[in-house]
């Protein structure tokens, strides 16, 4: 293994994996083990918060046996502005979908069985999963939406979806809502399935106290299995039902009926949250970097084929009938 002091230089010196975020970059080290290099500007003053947020995840999440373990943590510096953590590189592949689906429920039923972290830690924590998503959604629809999706119809029915949760809102938001260890980016492509069958989550970048039903909907919307890879796809109704029972069934009946309620309404908003994500990705990736926003997206790190790849599927689901049969689903 390497040593502590002789990390940079191993970094330095490491396989650079292919870039597929604006969050992070991957090299793995001549011991086998996998540097996740956290992407940020010079001088960003939240980079060594960001940075010790994820830290605290994988160790919290270390029990589950589902995530890579944290090795190492190096602080942001001038050669590396965001830091690095040093975590187990973990073999295997993209989940294959639908066959691979219950491997990610069980990866998720086991990470959101996890308590909760002790008061004083660093992993965020939502009060009222509903409202302060909803409140994200606002943010970036005011931001980013008109300039993002240029078809009116397209963009008419987006802004239907969100009037509509706005006023589901009165009710659903003002109901307690179970909280349990969320992970905020449940795409399929952040998991892992290795040679035994067990789907490994990997990327802890939005680690979280809050909804477990906005993880389930992320795993499984199109604007998530779409994202994932080439080999993508839509899922059926009856997949994704199948998907929802495996899940259910595993954390048991007392746990699946107090979140049974709360499915839909935060599948809704998740589709938001993630329509809106592909909103900001497409603004703040084509425009030029302003100093003044360290939280801006850049995506000049991806290979060009990976850039062109999310364009298309930006496209695909931003076009009017990819969104008319989304919101169709809700019926």
């Amino acid at each position: 293994m390497i040593p502590s002091e002789d990390l940079f230089a191993a970094i330095r010196d490491g396989a650079t994996l292919p870039a597929t975020g604006t969050a992070h970059g991957h090299v793995r080290l001549a011991d086998g083990r996998l540097a996740r290099i956290a992407y940020a500007h010079e001088g960003d003053p939240t980079a060594a918060a960001r940075l010790h947020v994820q830290a605290a995840g994988f160790r919290h999440l270390q029990p589950a046996g589902r995530t890579p373990r944290l090795h190492e943590v190096i602080e942001p510096r001038p050669e590396l502005p965001g830091g690095a953590l040093i975590v187990d590189f973990i073999e295997g592949r993209a989940p294959r979908l639908p066959e691979e689906l219950d491997a990610m429920a069980g990866t998720l039923a086991a990470l959101h069985a996890v308590p909760l972290p002790a008061a004083g830690s660093p992993i965020p924590r939502q009060e009222n999963p509903f409202l302060e998503t909803l409140a994200g959604v606002e943010t970036n629809a005011a931001r980013f939406l008109d300039a993002a999706v240029t078809d009116p119809a397209a963009r008419g029915e987006i802004v239907a979806e969100l009037d509509l949760v706005r006023a589901m809102a009165r009710d659903v938001g003002s109901r307690a809502q179970p909280l349990t260890m969320a992970l905020a980016d449940t795409h399929p492509g952040n998991f892992i399935v290795d040679r035994t069958g067990l789907a490994w989550f990997v990327d802890l970048e939005k680690v979280h106290v809050g909804s477990a039903a906005i993880d389930l909907a992320h795993a499984t919307l199109p604007t998530s299995t779409l994202w994932a890879s080439a080999e993508g796809r839509s899922l059926s109704s009856d997949e994704v039902r199948a998907f929802y029972a495996t899940y259910l069934d595993r954390v048991g009946t007392a746990t699946a009926e107090t979140l049974r309620p709360w499915l839909l309404p935060m599948r809704r908003l998740t589709w938001l949250r993630t329509t809106l994500f592909m909103a900001r990705w497409r603004v703040q990736t084509r425009a030029p970097r302003d100093p003044s926003d360290p939280s801006q997206w850049s995506d000049a790190g991806l290979d060009p084929s990976v850039r062109a790849f999310y364009d298309r599927r930006i496209d695909q689901c931003f076009e009017r009938a990819t969104v008319e049969a989304i919101r169709a689903a809700w019926l």
